[in-house]
């Protein structure tokens, strides 16, 4: 009689095979996902980062606006005339780029040298001039934001305004609501707005702060 004998894989070798397999595959999974959870902490802290950066150079702007403002209100004698040594100008510079981004070769402005360095932020061939100066700002102690202003007074000449030297400046005298505090009957009042004869300065501040963030403002004054 002759015996044949059947050899098996046990099922529970097979199994625990299995078993290995799908470990290796969760392994593989959870390493990509913490891959992707490094990758995504990261780029958010840069973002934020970046978001505070940019903050604190804008915050070093207005700081930058206020100086500007000073300088203004110390020179209201001398401001018919251009000064570019002192980041004035007596006109509304109306073909101006303060930030380099929006001329092309087929439209060519002028733009402000922030950086004495030729308007190197910008591509060359793509602007008109550069022949534009802004003033330097002092930083705050312990402050490393780099602020510099540019003042355009809101004229077409750079002389006395007057009938041939159209300035902007607010229309005149306004009537508005005001209401009285302090007493038991709060009405409507008539009150007539202090009349300016100023004509408006427009100051633009460049702001270059840490990782070379860099922060424009614009403000539009009168006095």
């Amino acid at each position: 009689m002759i015996s044949i004998n059947h050899h098996t894989k046990p099922a529970a070798l097979f199994q625990r095979g299995m078993s290995l397999l799908f470990s290796l595959l969760a392994l593989a999974a959870l390493s990509l996902a913490a891959v992707a959870l490094v990758r995504s902490v990261n780029t958010s802290s840069q973002v934020i980062g970046n978001l505070g950066f940019k903050q604190d150079a804008t915050s070093a702007g207005g700081r930058a606006t206020e100086t500007a403002i000073g300088w203004l209100q110390a020179n209201a004698a001398i401001l018919d005339a251009d000064h570019p040594d002192a980041g004035y100008y007596a006109t509304a510079l109306d073909a101006m780029d303060p930030t380099g981004r929006t001329t092309t070769t087929t439209n060519k402005l002028g733009l402000i040298n922030w950086d004495i360095d030729g308007c190197a932020y910008a591509t060359p061939g793509t602007f008109a001039n550069c022949g534009l100066l802004s003033a330097p700002v002092a930083p705050a102690a312990g402050e490393t934001n780099n602020s510099r202003y540019l003042i355009s007074r809101l004229c077409e000449k750079a002389e006395v305004m007057s009938g041939t030297n159209i300035c902007a400046k607010p229309a005149g005298a306004s009537l508005t609501d005001a209401v009285s505090r302090g007493e038991i009957r709060v009405g409507t009042e008539l009150r007539p707005t202090k009349l300016s004869t100023s004509p408006y300065y427009r100051i633009i501040v460049r702001t270059v702060g840490a990782r070379n963030t860099v922060s424009y403002t614009e403000t539009i004054i009168h006095f």
